[in-house]
């Protein structure tokens, strides 16, 4: 080992130059350091230095990124050969460390090797998949900060998080806007991968081996995961924005496959927790793509009628009555918080005609639609009141008369913020534009030169001279549906 340490050592330089080289001179000297350390054969890089320690021990994660992960690849190699001289125990955490602190500059051109590695992760976790969200999460966000790039460890983190309830974890990836889909296009490789000013969308592609091939199937049960995700969370505004992209993503021939059906009843479910009702569909989706969903999902479509303007007691019976395919849809844990929803509703809706108004009259008012009756007494209102006040989720406050019954004081809009916490909110909001509106000019350009979507638009423009009928804008058609697939095996 003595003999090969040096060469796992030499990259980056150390100490490092004052200023940063050149990105073609960083390029040549990394693709000299990788030549070096591909040619060390996997038993020298298993070997103990003298004082006992491994190549894991002494090579420095998150400064020798490249040797490191190479050293790893060899140790998985061993693993999967059946060598039993290994802790794998301790090369997880070795791994784990390595994920969240490598520099991921070095790896942009190792894309094969860190495929083994993440793979290793979700092979080894199972069935504990919760182990493996955070180091999926820290590869994603390493390799892409910007969380733009939908690859394959992206369907990786969603399904270990959804396996095993760990949702926290998949959050600061799944926060992300996804702009570019280079997992189902062909991809020309960036002359200099290494460059400081490449996007990410330029080197996270199947030829370098960061993501694999997926389909529009793969796409869809993303977001559709993802809201499910959210929706554990109960972030319903998350869950409804993925739902969304489900059911708006383009389709071949206007088509609706399972996943955007089963998509499409979760949003109407989630639109009614924010809205109260049934909410319209986005403008973007085609009159035949909405003809269908309208069709298949007419008896969610009826319930979200009945809780906008019907009792509580039909609101029960419609979801008595609907139960098995609830059940079915894995959709009655959204079901009971909805029937839950209803009276929070209806006392939201009371500061429409009353600024106060006491405790025993909004319990003559509202209905349960858990029970399609009255609360046992004002005593349980007054609990369910507070726990909204507490929560966030009414904007009000409650006075309670030594001698008279409490009473709800309804405040005509939401909570004042200090000036402090809206100077940082809309400096968080502007950020987030900002870096939106870099990935959408980058994504202009790219379709600028896309072959495949000039020849679609050239396409649309003839259509809409002859007449035809078209789908509403001139992007939806042209990455076709290749198939569906439904989630199996979790419910909410």
């Amino acid at each position: 080992m003595e003999d090969i340490l040096p060469k796992l050592l030499n990259f980056p330089p150390h100490p490092e130059p004052p200023t940063p080289v050149h990105d073609d001179l960083y390029e040549e000297h990394i693709h000299a350091h990788i030549n070096k350390i591909s040619a060390i054969p996997e038993k020298a890089l298993l070997q103990q230095v003298a004082g006992g320690e491994s190549a894991l021990d002494v090579v420095d994660p998150s400064r020798n990124s490249a040797s490191y992960i190479y050293v790893l690849a060899a140790y998985i190699t061993s693993i999967g050969k059946g060598n039993k001289n290994i802790d794998q125990a301790v090369v997880w955490e070795k791994i784990t460390i390595f994920l969240a602190t490598a520099d991921y500059r070095q790896l942009r051109h190792l894309g094969y090797q860190l495929n083994m590695v993440t793979e290793f992760i979700v092979n080894l976790v199972q069935p504990d998949y919760a182990a493996a969200v955070d180091p999926l999460a820290y590869a994603i966000l390493g390799l892409d900060p910007s969380g733009s790039v939908l690859t394959t460890r992206h369907l990786n983190l969603v399904q270990m998080s959804l396996s095993s309830g760990h949702f926290a974890g998949a959050v600061p990836v799944l926060e992300k806007f996804v702009l570019y889909f280079n997992g189902n296009a062909k991809n020309p490789k960036p002359k200099n991968p290494y460059a400081r000013s490449l996007p990410p969308s330029s080197y996270v592609i199947p030829e370098l081996f960061h993501t694999q091939k997926y389909k529009s199937v793969d796409v869809l049960s993303y977001f559709l995961w993802s809201g499910m995700v959210y929706m554990g969370l109960q972030k319903w505004e998350s869950a409804l924005e993925c739902f969304e992209s489900a059911i708006t993503y383009p389709s071949k021939d206007n088509s609706v496959s399972k996943i955007m059906v089963e998509a499409y009843k979760k949003w109407i479910l989630v639109g009614i927790l924010l809205e109260g009702k049934l909410l319209p569909l986005p403008a973007s989706i085609s009159s035949m793509v909405a003809k269908t969903l309208h069709a298949i999902g007419k008896p969610y479509e009826t319930f979200a009628l009945i809780f906008e303007s019907g009792t509580a007691a039909r609101l029960k019976s419609e979801a008595d009555v609907g139960e098995k395919m609830w059940n079915n849809d894995n959709n009655a844990g959204l079901i009971f918080f909805v029937l839950a929803a209803y009276q929070k509703f209806q006392i939201r809706n009371l500061g429409k005609v009353y600024s106060k108004i006491s405790i025993p009259e909004i319990h003559e008012e509202t209905m349960s639609a858990e029970s399609g009756k009255k609360l046992p007494n004002a005593k349980a209102i007054e609990t369910l009141v507070q726990e909204m006040i507490d929560s966030g989720t009414l904007h009000a406050s409650l006075s309670r008369p030594a001698s008279n019954p409490a009473v709800l004081t309804l405040a005509p809009s939401g909570p004042s913020l200090p000036e402090s916490v809206m100077r940082d909110k809309l400096a968080e909001a502007t950020a987030r534009i900002q870096a939106l509106t870099h990935e959408i000019k980058e994504a202009d350009r790219i379709l600028t030169h896309d072959k495949e979507y000039i020849m679609h638009a050239r396409k649309m423009r003839r259509q809409a001279k002859n007449g035809d009928q078209a789908v509403y804008g001139v992007e939806m058609e042209w990455d076709a549906n290749e198939g569906e697939d439904l989630m199996a095996g979790v419910a909410f």
